[in-house]
């Protein structure tokens, strides 16, 4: 039995929470880059496209943290407890998976550097 459940509930805010570092420090880099040496004007679409994978990654990521979570031994059982786990740990996976969405589509279609 999982000594932490709530760490194993947790882990698709996660995956979230590193796919947000990632797709700012990539923005923040390019644009940086972009100020110095006109770098963005002529790769603005693989710019886009590299920010579009990390986001489909952390869409990925999330589903498979869900799926993992329920297939997980460590909150199956027969108790009330454990049955309101699982439940709580679906809604927080579903929670995470609507956030990584929400939050990181406007990389389909903002502006990638304010000029």
């Amino acid at each position: 039995m999982m000594r932490h459940p709530v760490l194993l509930m947790v882990l698709g805010f996660v995956v979230w929470s590193g796919a947000f570092l990632g797709i700012y420090f990539t923005q923040a880099t390019a644009c940086s880059l972009a100020m110095q040496s006109q770098f963005l004007h002529a790769s603005a679409g693989a710019f886009r496209l590299v920010l579009i994978g990390i986001v489909l990654a952390a869409i990925v990521a999330v589903i498979a943290v869900y799926r993992f979570q329920r297939q997980s031994p460590e909150l199956s059982g027969d108790t009330r407890t454990s049955d309101f786990l699982k439940g709580v740990t679906t809604r927080v996976s579903v929670a995470a998976l609507f956030s990584t969405a929400f939050c990181f589509i406007g990389v389909f279609w903002l502006t990638l550097c304010a000029a």
